[in-house]
This record gives C-alpha cells, sequence and structure tokens, in this order.
C-alpha cells in the first residue's frame, strides 16, 4: 500500500530533515512509527498523504507515484486518504458540521454526506456531542473529533499524526483503543507518535525515526 525508496528532504537553507528514507507498508497493515519531537514525522506522513510534494526520491501510495501525479489525481487520491494532522483544531462549527464540511469538500452529495458523518462519529463515541460546538469540546474529544474526520470517507490508508499529544494515560489508552479499532485488516494504518505508544493502540510494527532515517527497533 505504500513503498517509499530514497526519499530525501531537506529545509531551504539546506539542513537535513529526512534522509535516505526506505519504507514499505503492506495492505492493512498497521505501523507505529516513533520519534522524538522535530525528528521529521509530521513531515513524513504529510509526504505520503500528498500534503508536500516530495523533493527527491519515490513515493507510492495505493500503486500511484505521487510525485508524478497531477494536481486532479493528487486531489482524487487525497480521497482515499484519511489523514489526523499534527495539533488538530477543529472549525468553529458543530461536531456535526465539522464532518458534514470535510464530506462535502470530498465531494460527498447531502444525503450520502449526513449518513457517513453519523456512521465516523458513532465508531468514535461523538454521537451526543453532534450539536455541540468544537471549540467547547476537552481535548479528548478534539481527538476522537479529528479522528472522525480522518475515517469518514472510509478511506484506504489512514495517517495519523500524534493523536495522543496532550492527552493524560487514561485519555491516550482511550484513543489508542479507537486507533486499533480502526485497523481492520482492510485499512492500513500509520501512526506517528513521540512515544510511548498507548499499550491500547496494538501495531503489527514499529518503526523509529532516528537522525533523519527509519530503522526498526
Amino acid at each position: 500500500m505504500i513503498q517509499v525508496s530514497e526519499l530525501h528532504y531537506s529545509t531551504e537553507d539546506g539542513i537535513k530533515i529526512l534522509e535516505d528514507i526506505h519504507l514499505h507498508v503492506d495492505r492493512g497493515e498497521s505501523v507505529a512509527l516513533l520519534g522524538p519531537p522535530s525528528s521529521g514525522k509530521s513531515l513524513l506522513l504529510a509526504l505520503l498523504a500528498a500534503v508536500i510534494p516530495p523533493q527527491r526520491g519515490q513515493i507510492l501510495v495505493h500503486g500511484r507515484n505521487v510525485a508524478r501525479l497531477s494536481r486532479q489525481k493528487i486531489l482524487e487520491l487525497q480521497r482515499r486518504i484519511g489523514f489526523y494532522p499534527q495539533g488538530f483544531s477543529p472549525l468553529p462549527r458543530t461536531v456535526l458540521d465539522n464532518v458534514l464540511f470535510k464530506l462535502r469538500v470530498l465531494g460527498e452529495v447531502h444525503d450520502q454526506a449526513q449518513e457517513k458523518a453519523y456512521v465516523a462519529l458513532e465508531a468514535v463515541g461523538m454521537i451526543r456531542e453532534q450539536s455541540t460546538d468544537a471549540e467547547e469540546l476537552s481535548p479528548v474529544e478534539r481527538a476522537k473529533l479529528g479522528l472522525a474526520l480522518a475515517v469518514c470517507n472510509s478511506p484506504l490508508v489512514l495517517l495519523l499524526d500524534d493523536p495522543f499529544a496532550g492527552l493524560d494515560p487514561a485519555e491516550q489508552e482511550e484513543v489508542g483503543a479507537l486507533v486499533n479499532r480502526f485497523h481492520d485488516g482492510r485499512s492500513t494504518v500509520v501512526v506517528a507518535t513521540r512515544g510511548p505508544l498507548p499499550h491500547a493502540a496494538a501495531a503489527s510494527r514499529t518503526l523509529h525515526l532516528v537522525d533523519g532515517t527509519v530503522v526498526s527497533p
């Protein structure tokens, strides 16, 4: 599902962030990517999500070479990817409207968007908060909403950039259990965190991002 070869990325000042990254994630696999702050985890996930174009190297997602896709093809690919960005912040709307807005951006018509939004909120245990202003949510509720946004369109690939940040240990386990639930044998999941990974978020494989390179423990 994901194949990365000889990936390099540097700042405009020439500072290397990612260096000779090689990574493969099989269809249906769940991978945890651990690394300290500023190690490049967020950059790597943004590259995999086709949010940022690669500078050098090859990224294949769902059999498509990200660097060679047109803007339209990138948008089509992104519809198959669920992405939880670092420091997720919801729109100043209700919980339900946040999910509906995402689905409409993805091209879902009204009835389908409504149905998928309810399914996503039910999956993360937020259906009762659907009318709540998203800016009034607690940190763990915001994390759950972020997950609902990531999974609302039943993506083939789920990329989660530290959904545990800012949560206490019990809340991390609660969110970790949701992440584990979304790994159902069909979805491919990559979750990045500074670690440690919550016990409830069991992963098939754990990798570490060290000095700009992905290594096995």
